[in-house]
């Protein structure tokens, strides 16, 4: 069987779910517009790189770029004056998919969900599309017919509104009952070169790549409550397989060289909300602290960190990177879910701007060796590392 013949088996079993099907035809009616005088359109370049290695350890002795952080604000807009990330339109950005094994999730490409890398793929089709051409599907397990990570789309458009990290109703993204089509797709290229060819690519991507999954890990030692109010010590203790994960994602070099100049021509910065932190239920403050160390190892590629307050995923639980100083009590009131146990009194005093401060400018190896030192809960970890390595 193939993923196309899998997919439709998965999703035909329900007839409810039909939300694959908005997406193709989506896609369809769109490129029946662009490419109605007989036009080509634009190169997608799908890519898995190379398996893991420790050379990002190589790069510690650079410094740390100052990030450009987001926040929400109340009219859905962000103060770095960028656009969400998940909804794309960002040139050059690639979009983080915070995904498990394979894109996609427990929605199996058939619905929008309460998490991000279900709904995701909905809403950019040619990633759905690709899934079609992967192999060996099994029907005893719903993971195979679909695209495992890590795994990038150079070019990946949205196709369909409506889409936002923060939560909307209780889902990732909703689908309007009319004029879902995103009427303000970009037709923008820019050159590349792909195995000695020159191609247009859109300049955005889609990457799916995978944290480690601390509440898998868990097992007694810690609590629901206390893996979204970043109190159980297992979250602070899987950095290097993180860093390790995000570099083989993100890395151009980590691709086949016939690609690895295109990736560089369409991918000069990341989006990302809590990666690590979602559903998976890692610490938020450790989680930022990764990506921004993470990406600072990359060549030619900076960092745009989106702060919800009520992500998709865990919601409630990236306030905690805004601190005190930075409104985390009034966050958590407003993004938590009712009763879910996001508690404001978890809210430590150092906020995401204080932890900047502290650490730009200085190497990537001393931010590593402080986290990878770094002490136990109750205390969040931005106040832990407040003074450390003389800083």
């Amino acid at each position: 069987s193939d993923g196309l013949t899998a997919g439709l088996q998965r999703c035909g079993a329900n007839p409810a779910k039909s939300t694959h099907l908005y997406s193709l035809l989506s896609f369809l009616a769109v490129l029946s517009r662009e490419l109605a005088h007989g036009d080509q359109g634009s190169l997608l370049v799908a890519a898995t790189p190379k398996g893991q290695d420790k050379s990002w350890k190589n790069n510690l002795g650079t410094r740390l770029p100052e990030p450009t952080v987001c926040q929400r604000q109340a009219d859905g807009s962000f103060d770095c004056g960028l656009s969400d990330f998940m909804a794309g339109g960002t040139q050059k950005q690639a979009l983080t998919d915070i995904a498990g094994g394979v894109v996609g999730g427990g929605a199996q490409l058939c619905d929008l969900a309460a998490s991000q890398d279900e709904s995701l793929v909905q809403f950019y089709s040619e990633v759905l599309a690709f899934s079609f051409f992967t192999n060996g599907a099994n029907k005893d397990d719903s993971a195979t017919g679909m695209l495992p990570v890590p795994w990038v789309l150079l070019g990946a458009r949205r196709y369909m509104n409506h889409l936002s990290g923060n939560s909307m109703g209780g889902s990732c993204g909703a689908i309007p009952a009319g004029n879902w089509l995103n009427e303000a797709i970009s037709s923008r290229t820019v050159p590349v070169s792909v195995g000695g060819t020159q191609q247009k690519v859109a300049p955005s991507a889609f990457v799916g790549v995978a944290s480690v999954c601390s509440a898998c890990n868990v097992g007694d030692s810690c609590s629901h409550e206390e893996l979204i109010n970043n109190k159980c010590d297992l979250q602070r203790r899987h950095l290097e397989q993180d860093l390790s994960n995000w570099y083989q994602a993100f890395e151009p070099s980590m691709y086949e060289p016939s690609v690895q100049q295109a990736f560089r021509s369409v991918v000069s910065r990341i989006g990302t909300g809590p990666w690590g932190a979602g559903v998976w239920y890692g610490d938020s403050q450790q989680s930022f602290l990764t990506v921004w160390l993470a990406t600072s190892l990359l060549s030619g590629i900076t960092l745009d960190y989106y702060i919800y307050p009520s992500f998709c995923e865990n919601q409630g639980n990236q306030c905690f990177v805004l601190g005190t100083s930075g409104g985390c009590g009034a966050c958590v009131e407003q993004g938590a879910l009712p009763g879910a146990g996001v508690d404001p009194g978890s809210c430590g005093p150092r906020g995401i701007t204080d932890i900047i401060s502290q650490f730009k400018g200085r190497s990537a190896q001393e931010l590593y060796d402080a986290l990878l030192q770094v002490g136990q809960p109750p205390d969040q970890i931005f106040d832990l590392l407040h003074g450390s390595h003389g800083i």
